[in-house]
């Protein structure tokens, strides 16, 4: 039952009438006995610069956030953490007394689920990383948290991706951050494809012949039906990964800040494969 107790939580972003995430987090209320919904917020990107201002008014508990609206907040919240400020994006805000909090799971999402699938470790490891936005930079940031020795951003913006490249070296000066122009690929050990819609044709054209056999193909798309590439690395005998485990990890890690409990990642796989 909703009340005038309710506690609203949500995700603001444009698209976001496909994402599984309010089924999910109202679910996990429901379960848990919370008095809370969660629901998606499609907004017009020409109002970016109210999505603080809205929290805030709204008295809205924490929300996810999509594109276009990752990187728009920044100059809206009270405080970031180090992995937003590594990121230089926001996808989780949390909202106390007026004080809004952005955090970043991309990275930390992506690499516990590619732990979980494949056992991957990122220690000495090249990675090349399709894509130079927010969710690309918090993948590469946390990537070398863990010790990956080299990162390419590859992305059809020489300039974006020399920024993220140098923004990232900040951060993290003993790897090696190499902006890339999107088409040919190294040898390496792990591929995310970070790039949004528009992209396909070009990520299909790649050649896949320089991966060794080892290599992991990630597209965090999970929303699309045939990401490029995917199958075709499968019949290469290449390891691959959607982008739900991503999501799932995420939505364990935001329900977490969002409501101070902690749940186990199984239990959100179990209702998306539901």
């Amino acid at each position: 039952m909703i009340s005038g107790h309710t506690r609203v939580f949500g995700l603001l972003g444009h698209p976001v009438r496909h994402s599984l995430s309010p089924e999910m987090h109202s679910t996990l209320l429901r379960e848990l006995g919370i008095d809370g919904v969660y629901v998606a917020f499609d907004v017009d990107p020409t109002r970016a610069h109210l999505v603080g201002e809205a929290i805030r008014t709204l008295d809205l508990v924490g929300v996810n956030l999509t594109v276009p609206f990752k990187t728009a907040i920044l100059p809206q919240l009270d405080h970031l953490t180090r992995a937003a400020e590594e990121a230089g994006a926001v996808n989780v805000v949390t909202q106390l007394e007026g004080t809004l909090s952005g955090t970043n799971t991309d990275g930390i999402g992506l690499y516990r689920a590619l732990q979980e699938e494949h056992g991957f470790q990122a220690q000495g490891s090249t990675c090349v990383i399709l894509g130079a936005g927010g969710a690309a930079r918090a993948i590469a940031a946390h990537l070398a948290s863990e010790g990956a020795e080299r990162i390419e951003l590859h992305n059809r913006s020489a300039a974006r991706a020399q920024d993220s490249c140098a923004h990232l070296a900040q951060f993290y000066p003993h790897t090696a951050f190499q902006p890339c122009p999107l088409g040919t690929l190294p040898p390496c050990e792990l591929v995310v494809n970070a790039l949004g819609g528009g992209a396909e044709a070009t990520v299909a054209a790649m050649d896949l012949a320089p991966l060794p056999r080892h290599a992991i193909w990630c597209d965090i798309n999970y929303w699309m039906k045939a990401p490029p590439q995917l199958a075709a690395c499968a019949e290469r005998g290449l390891r691959t990964s959607t982008g739900l485990g991503m999501l799932i990890h995420q939505g364990a890690l935001s329900f977490e800040l969002f409501t101070g409990h902690p749940v186990d990642p199984a239990r959100i796989r179990a209702f998306l494969t539901r």
